[in-house]
């Protein structure tokens, strides 16, 4: 079987959740906004009032707890290639090259979270979902400590059945 491997998978998952976490913070403020216009102008039942407020309870409650689901998700998946992953000690040095890669992405896509969560209008927002701000404000650091974690599980099995350079 032709396994192969690569630091890609990191890449993968900061994008991903930077670019959630983004769409999370301008939904949990939109939501909120349109809600409560509808409800005076389409709310002619309890019924349409309530799915109304049940999909604004979605936006504000279930959507970041989805986030969390995912980044547990693809870091779970990460893990589970980095170990069945067969490679050679002689990549370790690229496999670093991709880590720094991957943390010099890792900052713009904080520093963008940052400045949206610090803007007037979606600090509130920004505040309800702390979780998913916690992680991307670190997620220089974070991608450095899932990197390691990924080189040291892929690189340090033990032997048996080592891949070969040829």
């Amino acid at each position: 079987m032709n396994k192969k491997g690569d630091i890609t998978g990191v890449f993968y998952l900061v994008i991903m959740i930077s670019a959630f976490a983004i769409f999370l913070l301008i939904v949990g403020y939109i939501v909120p906004q349109i809600t409560t216009p509808l409800k005076n102008q389409i709310g002619i039942s309890e019924n349409i009032n309530n799915s109304i407020s049940t999909s604004a309870n979605i936006a504000k409650h279930t959507l970041p707890t989805i986030w969390l689901f995912l980044f547990a998700g693809l870091l779970l998946g990460l893990f589970i290639t980095a170990y069945f992953i067969n490679t050679h000690p002689i990549f370790v040095p690229f496999f670093i090259i991709f880590l720094v890669g991957a943390i010099i992405v890792a900052v713009p896509l904080s520093n963008a979270y940052e400045a949206l969560s610090a803007n007037a209008t979606l600090s509130s927002t920004a505040t309800e979902q702390s979780a998913i701000g916690f992680i991307i404000t670190k997620l220089p650091l974070v991608t450095f400590i899932i990197g390691l974690i990924i080189m040291i599980v892929t690189f340090a099995k033990s032997g048996g059945n080592e891949a070969t350079l040829a």
